[in-house]
Order: structure tokens, then C-alpha cells, then sequence
């Protein structure tokens, strides 16, 4: 399939899908936006788009050992923000917000529909279903603090994450989120 097929095709899918209704959709988009940047490598080098690229790849996978330098980075700041509860009551890291912001960037670099990346209550059914796709999916090892990062299914009713730690937080875990 040509590049061009697949801006094509996702694009009618992006205006026929404007509100999401099913983890097939996510994983569709996704993939298509994968297939976008291994198409376009040479113009979106590795560094580029890196979270895009992540859950992608992480949509796929029963469980991710290999943890890309920019989730390091963002489990890094989990890591700081939590010793045993969040250290400022804040868990907006659930919702996604740097990989929100750049999958909003690659779609307008496209001229791709992206107003569920504009509109928080369409990222929140956006994220409800994200997060019931890559349930039980571990991230392993993230950092020397976090041995496993984890979404619970919650069938659509909130976003929940399970953290079991280690090295200087080793023997404890938690569990977090909120309801729809």
C-alpha cells in the first residue's frame, strides 16, 4: 500500500470516526500512523514522534521489556511524583498528556482530523479505550524505581494503573485512577 493510500484512508477513517466507539479504532489508527512513519523514516527520524511511535508498538505487545528513552523519561517523572500515593494528589500523567500533544502534532502535520486530541471529553473516551486495549500489558522495568506499570481494565468506567516498585521503593505498590 502507497503513502499516499494510507493518508487517504485515514483520513475517511478520522471523519467517519470522529468519536471513538471501539478499541478496534484505536489500534486501527495506530497502526495506520505506524505505517506512516516507518514510510516516511528519512523525513521522521527514530527521534521523531517517539510516544506515536510507543503505543504503537506497545498496542501490540503482550508485555514491553524494551522501555524507549522518552517513556523512561516520562516514568521517570511518575517515579518522582509518587512515594507511596502521589505525592501532590496529581495523577493527570494517567491521561497522557505528552502523547497527546504529539499525536495531535502528527495529525495536523498531515492535515489529518484531530479534534478528539482537542477536546477533552473525546480524549477521555479516547483514553478509556487506549487504556482497555493495552490493559494488562505491562511496561517492564521503566525505571530502577518501577518494576511494572500496568493499566487495569475498567471496561470503559475510568482509567486505572497498578505500579509495583522496587529498588528504593521495592516491596510496595499502588494502585490509582478515577472513574468516568
Amino acid at each position: 500500500m502507497g503513502q499516499i493510500d494510507i493518508f487517504e484512508k485515514l483520513g475517511n477513517f478520522l471523519r467517519k470516526h470522529s468519536n471513538f466507539k471501539e478499541e478496534c479504532e484505536i489500534v486501527y489508527l495506530l497502526v495506520e500512523l505506524r505505517k506512516i512513519l516507518d514510510h516516511n523514516k528519512n523525513e521522521f527520524k527514530s527521534t521523531n514522534y517517539p510516544l506515536v511511535r510507543f503505543h504503537a508498538d506497545w498496542i501490540v505487545h503482550t508485555r514491553k521489556d524494551y522501555i524507549t528513552p522518552s517513556i523512561k523519561d516520562i516514568m521517570k517523572k511518575v517515579d518522582n511524583s509518587i512515594i507511596i500515593f502521589p505525592k501532590d494528589g496529581n495523577i493527570d500523567f494517567l491521561m497522557l498528556p505528552e502523547f497527546k500533544k504529539e499525536l495531535k502534532e502528527i495529525l495536523e502535520t498531515y492535515n489529518l482530523p484531530n479534534g478528539f486530541c482537542q477536546n477533552d471529553a473525546d480524549w477521555m473516551n479516547f483514553m478509556l479505550l487506549l487504556t482497555q486495549v493495552i490493559a494488562d500489558q505491562p511496561l517492564i522495568n521503566p525505571t530502577e524505581n518501577i518494576a511494572e506499570f500496568r493499566y487495569v481494565d475498567m471496561k470503559g468506567k475510568g482509567i486505572m494503573a497498578n505500579i509495583i516498585f522496587r529498588g528504593s521503593k521495592s516491596g510496595g505498590s499502588i494502585t490509582i485512577g478515577f472513574g468516568k
